[in-house]
């Protein structure tokens, strides 16, 4: 099946697209429920958001099934796809379809997992948690490392290149939370109320735009 898609090019990087898209589309499924409905168990703060990629945060909110500038990232990348599979040596291929595909099933399964987890908090869930998003890149960076780990066992026993490709995925994805963490300021030794207090004025903010 993986040689199909190397000697279709152009089909290969349609479908890197679409999964980029469903990233997007996921998130944005994912953001509607939290703010209906999860919002009242879960924020995150300094910046209350679910979005981990600093470059699109501040788009989530206006949920867009189309974000211009993530479909055209998602555009160049199908494109770039579609040449590499056409000029690199077949058993690269093997891996770059495994790497690329990974990383965007990887954290589309991540986003449908979270979901699932919102739709099911609607009922038996009480209280509210707080997270600081160093916390929270902590949190999703330890998942993927987990995750890799699996992959790890699973590439030693299939002999796989393309699940090879998926294993470093998973560790780019996992390293990858650890980068961003560092655009997030340290929290303060009197973290607990500060960012209470910096939250609720958030979601205050949140609603009156609403």
């Amino acid at each position: 099946m993986v040689d199909w898609f190397i000697d279709h090019p152009i089909v290969s990087g349609f479908i890197t697209v679409l999964l980029m898209w469903s990233d997007w589309l996921l998130t944005i499924a994912q953001e509607k429920e939290r703010v209906e409905h999860y919002s009242e168990h879960y924020q995150s703060y300094p910046t209350n958001t679910i979005e981990g990629h600093p470059a699109f945060q501040s788009s989530i909110p206006k949920r867009q099934l189309i974000n211009p500038k993530h479909f055209i990232a998602a555009l160049a990348i199908g494109t770039v796809v579609s040449i590499m599979l056409m000029m690199v040596p077949r058993m690269w291929c093997e891996l770059l379809l495994g790497y690329i595909w990974g990383l965007f099933v990887i954290v589309d399964t991540q986003h449908i997992s979270n979901w699932i987890g919102y739709r099911a908090g609607r009922q038996g869930i009480h209280g509210k948690l707080w997270m600081h998003q160093r916390t929270g890149y902590l949190v999703q960076s330890g998942r993927y490392f987990s995750f890799t780990l699996f992959l790890v066992v699973l590439s030693i026993l299939s002999g796989s290149v393309v699940i090879y490709g998926v294993t470093i995925a998973g560790l780019v994805s996992s390293l990858r939370q650890l980068i961003w963490l560092k655009r997030i300021p340290k929290i303060e030794k009197d973290d607990a109320l500060r960012g209470i207090t910096n939250s609720e004025s958030t979601a205050t903010s949140e609603k009156v735009v609403q």
